[in-house]
């Protein structure tokens, strides 16, 4: 099989280390937030590399690593551990937060039916390790101390710049912004390997070491727990692009130095998702996470979506009309209309019965040609792991078979009583395409692949019961028709999911918001001169064209009716307030709203639910007479 190796940035043929075995490294998730989609997508690609070495015949062991220290906000081995950012964000200790969301990862990972890995290692478990190799690295001379922490000396390598992609000058400190020179560091590109007590004092954890009491780098977490799991040699690394440097380019100097050769062949790195407002993450705001996908769209939805619109080796572009554009066209219009076509009319004219396939005409060839090549294309297809172009062909058999109801027209042969060995033959042969469908879809859309063959009524007899046309049990039954895939409305949809996101962002929102309170002081003479007075409402009335006045007539205990206007018409209705006794200030100077004068202010309390601001006017005791003086 062919693979795209981004350390070489051309296809090669696979070759593993040892013959019929691939150790298999996985890049995993710093378990401080929940992982977006643009996160998973690099694990539903890894996903399917993993699971079609399995298919060729590989015994694939796979292990990944959990970050639950040392992975700073920074390239430059500064800023804050986002574990213990994410620690004090919540209130929680650095492992509580670390167990949380590794659960909620591999929550989503089963909700998009990625396989776990054969071994998952967090790197709070293996300190030992990394201890053992940072002190070997130190007495080869590839490592030295500074500043009280533990560098690698990136002069000391004949190549360190690895992934020729990126330039020297460009990323000699780090590659995002904001990003600080450390003075400690012998040559720019060095990097921390354990930090000691005289750097980030707040840290949660911390461990005795050779060097004093420190926690290590993010780094070298890869390096150790790769080689503790699966030896001196690697297959396939994977990640997301963002990590080739500095991470993966360290993980590679610093490995290669402890073993004295190569030690990883090839690397599969996933590339960026974006969105509208550019590349999906966290610090932009503008992440999607996979619940809420799943909850809009479904499962496999979703997965066609990451997996056909998105090339490994590319970034790929990710948004609501992309994915209600493929649902309707692709998987409502061709897969899940052939389906429901095809067991409806079978359900209708054979009581759901299986017929013998004894009158074939010329015009059935075709579709028998394509499916029995099928196998074989898609596996070609797979062997350069091109997973889009792979799907492309079982996508190929389900449009000619869309095609061939049109050119038979079932509905025309069930008019004729002697045409029905015909009708049965067409049924038999939009079946069994449909069961070389569902069975070469299983890796890609699993959940839809067991339900396509559920209203077959047959099982999932593999690749192997692909050999032959003619797998559908003669005599047999077909379940109830059922859709897959509905056609959405994509301006309804679009307008729900506005509504729908707004509505989660406020329940984001804090519950209740008041505004602090001021902090300069009022001398009291000044406070004494407001003059706060009880008032009963005679009358209340909306102010014509005005969205937001009413108009009061109130007691104010003068004998003289006093007026006074009031932005709140969006809180309260007129009537339910003639009667209430409630708080004005009177020594207000007169001023003219809408034609009308204002003689004061109504006093209210204000603040914010989830986001909306809610104003109540303050309501006093009705036996409080009119004109009585609040002081």
């Amino acid at each position: 099989m062919q693979l795209y190796n981004s350390l070489s940035h051309k296809k090669e043929e696979f070759v593993p280390n040892v013959e019929g075995k691939v150790n298999m490294y996985t890049c995993g998730p710093t378990v401080y937030h929940f992982a977006h989609i643009g996160n998973l997508r690099s694990y539903i690609m890894e996903d399917v590399l993993e699971k079609y070495l399995r298919y060729v015949g590989y015994d694939v062991k796979r292990v990944m690593n959990i970050t639950d220290v040392g992975h700073l906000t920074s390239d430059g081995d500064t800023g804050d551990d986002k574990m213990l950012k994410g620690a004090k964000r919540e209130h929680k200790t650095v492992m509580e937060i670390a167990k949380y969301y590794t659960d909620a990862f591999f929550k989503d990972c089963t909700k998009l039916n990625i396989k776990r890995p054969d071994v998952v290692e967090p790197a709070t478990h293996c300190i030992a390790d990394f201890i053992k190799v940072i002190s070997s690295l130190i007495e080869k001379g590839y490592a030295y101390e500074a500043g009280g922490n533990i560098y690698f000396d990136t002069s000391k390598l004949e190549k360190y710049y690895v992934f020729n992609d990126f330039k020297e000058e460009d990323l000699a400190v780090g590659v995002r912004e904001g990003v600080e020179e450390d003075g400690n560091k012998r040559n720019k590109a060095d990097f921390v390997l354990w930090f000691t007590k005289s750097k980030f004092d707040d840290q949660e954890l911390k461990w005795d070491s050779p060097w004093g009491v420190g926690y290590p780098g993010w780094h070298i977490e890869c390096s150790c727990i790769s080689m503790k799991h699966l030896g001196e040699y690697l297959d396939i690394h994977c990640g997301g692009i963002d990590n080739a440097f500095p991470h993966h380019t360290n993980e590679i100097a610093q490995s290669e130095a402890y073993l004295g050769h190569k030690w990883c062949n090839y690397w599969f790195h996933v590339h960026h998702l974006n969105t509208n407002s550019g590349k999906m993450s966290k610090s932009a705001g503008n992440v999607v996470y996979a619940d809420d996908l799943v909850e809009q769209f479904g499962v496999d939805a979703i997965r066609y979506f990451v997996l056909h619109e998105i090339p490994f080796a590319n970034d790929g572009a990710m948004t609501y009309e992309l994915i209600i554009e493929r649902v309707n066209t692709e998987l409502a219009n061709i897969l899940g209309n052939l389906v429901n076509r095809t067991i409806a009319m079978d359900q209708k004219y054979f009581g759901g019965q299986i017929m013998a396939p004894t009158a074939g005409e010329p015009v059935d060839e075709e579709l028998k040609a394509i499916a029995l090549a099928l196998p074989a294309r898609v596996e070609a297809r797979m062997n350069e792991l091109k997973v889009a172009d792979a799907m492309d062909e079982i996508f190929a058999l389900l449009r000619r078979a869309n095609k061939y109801i049109d050119e038979t027209a079932p509905w025309a042969l069930a008019k004729e009583a002697k045409k029905r060995d015909r009708l049965g033959t067409v049924l038999y042969n939009l079946l069994e395409a449909i069961r070389f469908s569902a069975i070469l879809l299983e890796p890609y859309l699993p959940e839809t692949s067991a339900r396509m063959l559920h209203q077959l009524g047959v099982e999932n007899g593999g690749v192997a019961s692909l050999s032959r046309f003619g797998g559908m049990p003669v005599g047999g039954t077909v379940g109830q028709a059922e859709i897959l895939f509905g056609r959405i409305d994509c301006e309804q949809k679009l307008a729900e999911l506005e509504a729908w996101q707004e509505a989660r962002a406020k329940a984001a929102l804090p519950a209740v918001e008041v505004e602090p309170q001021l902090t300069d002081n009022v001398d009291f003479d000044t406070f004494c001169r407001s003059d706060f007075r009880a008032v009963k409402v005679k009358d209340c009335q909306r102010v014509k064209k005005s969205d937001k006045l009413l108009r009061f007539t109130l007691d104010d205990g003068t004998g003289e009716d006093r007026q006074i206007l009031s932005g709140i018409a969006k809180y309260y209705q007129p009537e339910e307030l003639i009667g209430k006794t409630l708080v004005a200030i009177v020594n207000l100077p007169p001023r003219k709203m809408m034609g009308f004068e204002s003689r004061g202010m109504l006093i209210s309390a204000v603040h914010k639910e989830r986001g909306d601001e809610r104003l109540n006017l303050i309501m006093i005791d009705s036996a409080i007479p009119a004109g009585a003086k609040l002081c």
